[in-house]
């Protein structure tokens, strides 16, 4: 279960030489499972029904943080490639988590991460970077002077403030061994707002904004067919996908200060380290495709739902990765601030 000491050195050895840029590591490497937390040393320290808090929550967590060295990511949350022997207990790894709400299923126009109902996750490391700082002007409120939203002004998907952060995360494969990936980690501020309601309506939006975006790229698939001919279909077209997280409840680990056992967090696969407001408050740059993509939102629900606030990053084959999405019903909104919103994107795009 745990791969020789030699092999562990020679891990170490790589992962110097490996530049953190989000991809997993070849599952063949064995020596992943010496820097996480075992999924089934997890599940056997404290079984319970997917889709709500461990009983026994802190008593589970005690469990599976003193499991001893064999068990744990590393010895010290300050050096994570560098496991090393201690008289001192073992720390942990800063987060440890299990799956609490994962509806999204694949389409055209989502982008999943490794992660299924009731699975235990391994958060190694965590980082706070400016670049996601547009993420949180949501709820802070940040739009620009004279600049007009369509927004809601309360509820918790705009009220309740955040906290992001890049979360590297390492999960099993499946087949004994284990799997690295760069998230994106959601935390509410307040411990009071740490609630799996609050997440179960982001990752709610999440799903709703992948399902417009699935017939958007079908829809840009079939323009191509007609235009060009040829074979595109909605998966391989320059399109826009919705990073669709999960729920996950927090079980134990070193990292108290972002949240308690017992708290409810979202984590998306997003291994970028910046965020770029596409469609927020009229005051953005334009980019084509994020405009296109709203206006056919708007079009395709006959204005009953607006997936707004679209963020994220376009990559360098054109594709816009969204992230955190929030879907506006028309009792939230009016057509006054509708009509604000796009005409100040025009006005953007004239400038």
């Amino acid at each position: 279960l745990v791969a020789p000491p030699e092999q562990i050195r020679e891990h170490q050895r790589k992962e110097e030489e490996r530049p953190a840029d989000g991809k997993p590591p070849d599952p063949s490497r064995p020596a992943a499972a010496a820097r996480v937390v075992r999924r089934g040393a997890m599940r056997a320290a404290s079984v319970t029904a997917a889709g709500s808090p461990p009983r026994g929550l802190f008593g589970a967590c005690t469990s599976v943080l003193a499991l001893g060295e064999d068990f744990l990511c590393c010895n010290s949350t300050k050096d994570l490639k560098a496991p090393k022997k201690t008289n001192s207990a073992p720390s942990g790894p800063p987060l440890a988590l299990r799956i609490g709400y994962a509806p999204g299923v694949e389409s055209a126009g989502a982008r999943l991460g490794p992660f299924g109902l009731g699975d235990d996750v391994a958060v190694t490391k965590l980082e706070q970077y400016k670049g996601l700082d547009p993420l949180t002007r949501r709820q802070s409120g940040g739009g620009s002077a004279g600049s007009r939203s369509l927004l809601p002004q309360e509820g918790p998907r705009v009220a309740v403030q955040q906290n992001f952060y890049r979360a590297r995360v390492c999960v099993s494969d499946g087949n004994g061994g284990f799997e690295e990936y760069w998230c994106l980690l959601t935390v509410a501020a307040s411990p009071r707002d740490r609630t799996i309601e609050n997440v179960q309506a982001a990752v709610d939006d999440a799903v709703i904004a992948a399902s417009y975006a699935h017939r958007f790229n079908e829809q840009t698939a079939n323009l191509h067919r007609e235009i060009e001919g040829g074979d595109h279909d909605a998966d391989s077209v320059v399109g826009v996908r919705v990073c669709i997280p999960v729920g996950a409840y927090i079980i134990g680990g070193t990292e108290d200060s972002v949240a308690q056992p017992g708290q409810a967090i979202a984590l998306s696969l997003y291994p970028f380290k910046e965020v770029q407001k596409f469609v927020f408050d009229g005051t953005e740059d334009f980019v084509e495709l994020p405009q296109a993509f709203f206006h056919y939102c708007c079009f395709l629900s006959n204005g009953r739902e607006v997936v707004a606030d679209i963020q994220g990053i376009e990559d360098e084959d054109g594709d816009v990765f969204i992230v955190d999405p929030i879907v506006i019903r028309p009792s939230q909104i009016t057509a006054g601030s509708l009509v604000g919103v796009l005409t100040g994107a025009g006005a953007g795009a004239g400038a």
